[in-house]
């Protein structure tokens, strides 16, 4: 997003915030229009615009209601929000000038012959239901070498591990199959992700033999970088330097990496995990309350960019006895 642009909005928007200053170059203070702010004290501004990044964020002091400045404008002035959108896109547009193309991420695991006879999404055509499902899904095109389609997914599974499933082999299904890989490219396990929604079955996880535990992205990661872990496969497609977990686990990832688990407040598994998490001394998102979606997928197909989607992750980030705080308030939304 344009920072200018963004500047320029703060200002255009700025005559319907009440006590609405500008504190220095790249801060502004307000009272909060989603809380109301203070209702004794009608001085009190505790809603701030400021900058992280060169990327524009909200945040109220009395709410703890945090997001991007477009999100926040999109609550407080839909119309001119329609007008900030069409601005960032042409300001894009204008930028897309012909440039060299980025070289694609090699991607090439020591699969040991496990994968060989499965089809890559990648060359599936475009009309067959595996690809139009992670298609209709918006999972990113250039993620789909990486996700293969199995047509018997229990017997393919019983070439690669013998006996698995036994003879006769009942409800053999189609299944996407995700390849779960070490640090050094090595397959150390699969998911077979049900095409069915009805399926009450959606994922059948397989370990390879001496294989404790499965995290997903591995390959992938840059430990230089920051660091996500989500709960979904698919969901840490739409993140950067992001892995997955098979399953809720505790103490197997650095305290570096920033546990994402799923927008549903009313799981007490996940409220439980979360606090585990905190106590454990890890830094976790806290979803903010406006947030449509149980999981990064769904909030993608309610049409929030994977940009968003981050800035939202980082600014809603919590640990320690914050953490406790927030977590608190979040399980009784």
């Amino acid at each position: 997003m344009n920072a200018y642009i963004d500047v320029k909005y703060i200002n255009l928007c700025s005559s319907s915030l009440e006590k609405f200053k500008q504190k220095n170059n790249n801060l502004w203070q307000f009272r909060c229009p989603i809380c109301g702010d203070s209702q004794k004290n009608k001085n009190k501004a505790r809603g701030f615009i400021y900058e992280k990044q060169n990327k524009y964020f909200y945040r109220c002091h009395n709410c703890e209601f945090g997001t991007s400045f477009g999100r926040f404008l999109e609550k407080v002035n839909p119309n001119m929000h329609k007008e900030y959108i069409t601005e960032q896109f042409r300001e894009r547009q204008d930028k897309s000038v012909p440039h060299k193309q980025k070289p694609q991420e090699k991607f090439e695991p020591e699969h040991n012959g496990i994968l060989e006879g499965l089809d890559k999404i990648s060359s599936l055509k475009k009309d067959h239901p595996a690809r139009k499902y992670l298609t209709d899904r918006l999972i990113p095109e250039n993620t789909f070498s990486k996700l293969y389609f199995c047509i018997r997914f229990k017997t393919w599974t019983n070439k690669v591990i013998p006996d698995k499933f036994p003879i006769p082999i009942q409800g053999d299904t189609p299944r996407l199959v995700i390849p779960f890989f070490d640090s050094e490219n090595n397959i150390i396990g699969f998911q077979g992700r049900s095409f069915d929604p009805k399926d009450l079955c959606k994922y059948i996880t397989i370990k390879l033999k001496g294989v404790e535990d499965l995290i997903y992205g591995q390959e992938r990661i840059n430990n230089r970088n920051k660091k996500y872990c989500v709960e979904g496969p698919l969901d840490s497609l739409f993140l950067p330097n992001c892995m997955a977990m098979a399953g809720i686990k505790f103490n197997v990832f650095d305290l570096e990496t920033i546990i994402v688990l799923d927008n549903e407040k009313r799981n007490k598994e996940i409220v439980h995990s979360l606090q585990k998490f905190i106590t454990n001394g890890y830094s976790v998102c806290i979803w903010p309350e406006d947030i449509i979606g149980k999981d990064i997928n769904d909030m993608v197909l309610n049409g929030m960019t994977p940009d968003e989607i981050k800035d939202i992750i980082d600014n809603n980030t919590y640990s320690g006895l914050q953490a406790d705080v927030i977590l608190s308030r979040w399980k009784k939304c």
